[in-house]
């Protein structure tokens, strides 16, 4: 098997998840691009706009455009921080009071892509992911 081949496959598979995310997140009007957004800012607490978009490795401009779509949906807001200048984006009541049933959807279908595969392999897999992810980081450089 050859390096094309395998990125591939790595590439379909996150998509395939990313599609499963929307469907799972569907019903609640929430894309998977949204979701990881939530995610973050859950983790994170407040945080500006720049700061999530280095966090999850994703483009200012898409942090952007999806932060506002998250606005009007009611789930964030934005505030100013200590920086005028910088507004930080944190979850409203709203999101927060949905957020552990997202989080139950999402947890329901990654159980269910993998059921197949033993908590052993699922670390082995952990583990190379971890690598490659760490590899292209470098490349980045």
């Amino acid at each position: 098997m050859n390096a094309s081949t395998l990125i591939h496959l790595l590439y379909q598979t996150t998509r395939a998840i990313s599609q499963g995310v929307n469907q799972a997140l569907v019903e609640y009007g929430l894309y998977s691009s949204e979701w990881s957004i939530i995610v973050a800012i859950k983790k994170t607490g407040p945080i500006s706009q720049i700061a999530l978009a280095k966090y999850l490795n994703i483009e200012p401009a898409a942090i952007s455009k999806t932060v506002v779509k998250l606005e009007e949906k009611g789930f964030v807001e934005r505030k100013s921080g200590n920086d005028k200048r910088e507004k930080k984006v944190l979850l409203t009541e709203k999101a927060l009071s949905q957020y552990t049933i997202w989080e139950k959807a999402i947890d329901d279908h990654r159980q269910s892509i993998l059921i197949d595969l033993p908590q052993e392999k699922q670390h082995e897999l952990y583990v190379m992911l971890e690598s490659i992810y760490s590899n292209s980081q470098k490349c980045k450089k």
